[in-house]
């Protein structure tokens, strides 16, 4: 009977012991994971450009003059769509939605069908629709980046 208890406490014992450096294993995979993504998730989110007017207008600024141009063909049109992303990943909360709007429209028009007359009727209604957007943010930006964007013309100081 002896025995068997001995044989009972230091099987217990193991058990013990290797559940506890199971746990503490555990526990230091799950401290090391949560170390990697808090420092991954500040690297992404600092790594980005801030959606300031200031930084919107820098970017208009190097988008100019192409993003005044005419766009006549797909590839004009595939370039002026880059163009309006690229504004896009700094647009400002106060434009933001408007700007969505205009790259929607021109992600369809990228993707327009010139002998499909559905798809050029698509276009239209969407130009009609984004019509109020387009205003608010060339209103936005003559105030704010002292450019008429129908034109690209610098029309006072920027602020």
């Amino acid at each position: 009977m002896a025995f068997d208890q001995i044989s009972l406490t230091r099987w217990f014992g193991q058990c013990v012991r290797h559940t506890s450096n199971s746990a503490q294993r555990t526990r230091r995979a799950f401290r090391t994971a949560a170390t990697v993504s808090v420092l991954a998730l500040f690297t992404v989110s600092c790594s980005e450009t801030p959606r300031t007017a200031t930084n919107f207008c820098r970017q208009l600024a190097k988008e100019l003059p192409g993003i005044t141009q005419p766009s006549a063909t797909q590839a004009e049109v595939s370039s002026m769509l880059d163009r309006y992303k690229r504004l896009g990943k700094v647009a400002p909360l106060a434009i933001e939605a408007d700007w969505k709007s205009l790259t929607e429209l021109l992600t369809l028009a990228s993707r327009m069908n010139a002998t499909d007359s559905e798809s050029v009727q698509a276009v239209v209604d969407m130009s009609y629709s984004t019509k109020k957007a387009a205003d608010a943010a060339a209103k936005w930006i003559l105030e704010t980046c002292a450019v008429d964007i129908s034109t690209g013309l610098n029309v006072g100081p920027s602020g």
